[in-house]
């Protein structure tokens, strides 16, 4: 964006090149033959030439940062795994979405410039972002982040402890309460801007988390959730690299964003290797896009449990998107646009490979292949100035990889695909620009007839942020979650389920830079 000062620059030397020019052609009336005069006049119109189209630049790479943010955008900041076995304690993987965090590191690097600093303007010299050195010459490097930390008190066993999607069975003995206290939310921002050929911005884009790419082991380590490189003009993008997925990209506004209602009716958000082209026309405050992107099959941040070995076939997923857009989401206290509503579907399928031979000491390695589809709802209303609903609802099969289904995949027994449904919604509140709560619930609802290891996933929860200024964020979330966990079956043979449910509290403190 544009910073108001600064702009305020080219617009003085304009006006004052102007006025010399002015000043110079009532001289020039007098001393036409006078060489100096026209060498001085001739160099104020070069000057004035090139700052006409340094502000014209300016201008473009304002526009091309609110497109950036309002494509990436819910954001965002959950998880990518795979169950393939009945229990969820033995198969969670790792992986996490960043699609809202990084939308919003985005939005407040443009923030702080349209507000001339962290203060809001109130600094005697605003703050703003500034390029990074690099070993070539006409690239823009913007290094951001988040330094965050949380604890998370649970009054039952979850998993994982600091994130958790799932609560587990009681065990006679064992305490049911646990508290934990994570750093691995921070998070690493590089934005790199590009040369411009012709309509096109080159750019591309890095982020991650402090994990070690396994959730359950509680290291730290560096996850990556972006990387990408990309081509954007008014009416196109093309990207290739890790991104999020087309699939069903909406999300909910939660302190635990590393969730996010993942495994409880929040199907799409995780991470693909993948090439994506968009296409954008945009009327007066109506935007729609058409996205299509050919992924590769498997998320790069899942990590196969269980006994079964799960790879692609060769044969990339396919994914589209189609949504609709009104309004500006910097027009109200709620920062949504008025209307928001979007229809999309995924296709692909993965091959697992197996031990056809019970002896441990015979190898028989035998495979067989799932095909996995879905197609999901979404959409958002501002109903007022400070308030507005959104959600969506998905329906498929197979949908371990895109974070629903409960993460599962197949049944671990017969080997056959999982059918599933599930939904999400949210209410937001804005008390005030800087103190807002949001409300919310979902559920992912596997087909029993399928055998899947957990019959049931879902999570309610309460927030309330704070954001005393662009750079910090206090939050407070209260959730609820209950999970149906496989326990065996009655003597006819049909599965019997057990509830198990819990509440978890957060505390989130966030300083972003």
């Amino acid at each position: 964006m544009i910073h108001p000062r600064r702009s305020l620059v080219p617009a003085q030397v304009l006006a004052a090149t102007a006025a010399s020019l002015i000043v110079l052609t009532a001289a020039g009336a007098s001393a036409a033959e006078d060489p100096q005069v026209q060498k001085l006049r001739e160099q104020l119109e070069r000057q004035q030439a090139v700052i006409e189209s340094q502000e014209a630049r300016l201008q473009q790479q304002e526009r091309l940062l609110r497109d950036l943010a309002a494509r990436i955008g819910p954001p965002a900041p959950a998880t990518a795994a795979v169950v393939t076995a009945p229990v969820a304690g033995a198969a969670l993987a790792s992986g996490t979405a960043v699609a809202k965090a990084e939308a919003e590191a985005i939005d407040q690097l443009a923030l702080m410039e349209a507000k001339g600093g962290p203060n809001g303007g109130n600094d005697p010299e605003p703050a703003r972002p500034g390029p990074v050195g690099t070993r070539f010459a006409g690239l823009d490097v913007t290094l951001a982040g988040a330094l965050r930390t949380t604890v998370t008190t649970t009054t039952a066993r979850m998993q994982p402890d600091a994130t958790p999607f799932f609560v587990l069975p009681k065990i006679p003995g064992v305490p049911d309460g646990t508290t934990k206290i994570d750093a691995r939310l921070s998070s690493l921002l590089i934005s790199i801007k590009g040369a411009q050929q012709g309509d096109f911005q080159l750019g591309g884009m890095i982020y991650a988390y402090l994990f070690d790419g396994d959730l359950l082991s509680g290291k730290y380590g560096l996850y990556p959730g972006f990387a990408y490189i990309d081509a954007t003009s008014d009416k196109w993008r093309f990207a290739a690299g890790l991104q999020q997925d087309v699939f069903s990209p909406m999300m909910p506004t939660m302190v635990d964003r590393m969730s996010a209602f993942a495994g409880s009716g929040n199907a799409g958000n995780s991470f693909k290797p993948q090439l994506r082209v968009e296409r954008f026309f945009v009327k007066g405050t109506d935007r729609l896009v058409i996205q299509g992107a050919i992924a590769d099959a498997l998320p790069s941040n899942i990590k196969p449990g269980f006994v079964d070995s799960t790879e692609n076939t060769g044969v990339p997923n396919l994914e589209g998107r189609i949504a609709w857009t009104r309004g500006n989401d910097r027009e109200a206290t709620l920062p949504w646009p008025k209307y928001v509503l979007g229809l999309s579907g995924a296709n692909g399928r993965f091959r697992t490979l197996y031990d056809r031979n019970p002896d441990p000491n015979v190898t028989d390695i035998g495979s067989y292949t799932t095909t996995l589809s879905g197609v999901a709802v979404e959409g958002s209303w501002r109903l007022t100035d400070r308030f507005g609903v959104q959600g969506e609802v998905y329906s498929g099969k197979a949908l371990g990889a895109y974070l629903a289904t409960a993460f599962q995949t197949v049944n671990a027994t017969e080997r056959a695909p999982i059918s599933s449904d599930g939904y999400w919604g949210e209410a937001a509140y804005y008390w005030t620009p800087k103190l807002h709560s949001h409300l919310g619930y979902g559920i992912d609802r596997p087909d029993k007839g399928d055998g899947p290891g957990i019959g049931a996933n879902e999570t309610a929860f309460a927030n309330l942020f704070w954001d005393p200024s662009p750079m910090t964020t206090l939050g407070f979330e209260a959730t609820w979650r209950q999970t149906a966990l496989l326990a065996g079956f009655d003597p006819l043979g049909r599965p019997i389920y057990v509830d198990n449910d819990g509440f978890a509290f957060m505390l989130s403190s966030e300083l972003r830079f």
